[in-house]
């Protein structure tokens, strides 16, 4: 009787892995991923996050200003309609 060979499920597992890591360093380095990098950072807006919480009116405080006047949310972050970092939800 003769045995079988095969490849074995460890092989399969690691050509798997290494595979999808030469694919994600292949768009690093031609440039592929910048766009979608942008795409996601020009859909991040501060009305988006204030509706995502179920908060009102999102107004453009900083954090301190959000927390003294308005008593409201502050969310971190850089958002395409507020020029400060961050914006702020109205409770």
């Amino acid at each position: 009787m003769s045995k079988a060979q095969s490849i074995s499920i460890n092989t399969i597992i690691i050509a798997a892995i290494a595979l999808a890591v030469l694919v994600v360093l292949f768009a690093i380095f031609t440039g592929r991923l910048g766009g979608f990098t942008k795409g996601v950072q020009e859909t991040d807006t501060c009305a988006q996050k204030c509706a995502s919480l179920n908060l009102p009116n999102p107004a453009d405080l900083t954090q301190f200003e959000c927390q003294q006047k308005n008593s409201g949310t502050f969310i971190a972050g850089k958002f395409s309609d507020s020029p400060t970092n961050g914006c702020c939800c109205s409770k």
